[in-house]
Parts: C-alpha cells; sequence; structure tokens
C-alpha cells in the first residue's frame, strides 16, 4: 500500500519543485527536519537548498527505479492521491505542513529533539 507523503519546494518566484515519497510518511517530520539542518547553509540560495533538501530526503535510494518522484509545477503540489503534503517556503524559511506554518528553526528544533 505505502506511506505516501508529497515534498513541496517553493520558491520565491512561485515555482514548486515536489518530491514524492511512496514510503516516506511515517518519518516525514524527522526526515526534513534533518534535510533542512543540512541545507541550512544554503538558505538563501534557493537552487542550492532545493538540491540539498531533495538529496537528503532521497538518501541513498537515488540509483532505485522506483520509491520517488520529482516534478516542478507552478501551483501546490498534489500528487493526485491521499498522502500529506509538506510544503517547504525557501524564501520565507517555513514549513507548512497539517499542524500549521513553522520557521525552519523551529521546525528542526522540535523535530531533531524527538529523536534525542
Amino acid at each position: 500500500m505505502g506511506a505516501r507523503v508529497v515534498f513541496t519546494i517553493k520558491q520565491a518566484d512561485g515555482l514548486r519543485l515536489n518530491l514524492y515519497s511512496h514510503w516516506g510518511e511515517h518519518e516525514r517530520f524527522q526526515n526534513l527536519a534533518h534535510a533542512l539542518d543540512k541545507a541550512r547553509p544554503r538558505w538563501n540560495d534557493e537552487n542550492y537548498a532545493a538540491r540539498i533538501i531533495i538529496s537528503n530526503l532521497i538518501g541513498p535510494d537515488w540509483d532505485s527505479e522506483t520509491g520517488f518522484g520529482l516534478w516542478a509545477s507552478n501551483e501546490d503540489g498534489f500528487y493526485g492521491g491521499d498522502c500529506p503534503d509538506i510544503t517547504i517556503d525557501i524564501a520565507n524559511k517555513i514549513v507548512n505542513d497539517e499542524t500549521g506554518d513553522h520557521s525552519f528553526d523551529s521546525f528542526i528544533t522540535y523535530h531533531q529533539g524527538l529523536l534525542v
């Protein structure tokens, strides 16, 4: 069945880069907190930040032909299924998920704190 989630990276120009994960729903918050923290040195460079976030969310599965999908859009990411969508607004450094809006720093602090 899967544990699907879509991560939507929104850039200042309104374009969106969407990453679909077939198995990432259960660890989505901790995985995103880790990816955002890794991208911290490039938060002011949207292109590099997006690449670092996506690389860390996918992890070692780059050679697999299943598990992840990637597409660009100019509207909110929607895979067409019933799965959570987390929006990462790089320009404003805000994560929007089903619980509301969170600054990058507060999102990282909270979700990485759950791993301790």
